[in-house]
């Protein structure tokens, strides 16, 4: 079975709210991009967010989400849905 992310596959989309400002934050895309060329290939563990909660073996997809209103930015765990 195939796992892929929701939102790189625009099968859903996140809409979140800035906690410093009340502005709609916007989906600044996977975070393995932000990476040097190889990093798809890296240990998860270092994009994965503390308490992530999904399936053991599969790692989740982070986004960066950014505030366009105060530059605010977080990273947020997506789980993957298998396909």
């Amino acid at each position: 079975m195939e796992y892929e992310c929701p939102v790189c596959n625009g099968l859903a989309d996140l809409q979140n709210e800035c906690p410093r400002c009340g502005g709609m934050m916007t989906d600044a895309g996977n975070i393995e991009n932000y990476y040097g060329p190889y990093s798809p290939y890296d240990d998860t563990d270092l994009y994965e967010p503390p308490g992530f909660a999904g399936p053991a073996d599969v790692s989740p997809c982070i986004h960066l989400f950014s505030c366009p209103g105060c530059g605010y930015d977080t990273r947020i765990a997506i789980a993957r849905v298998a396909i």
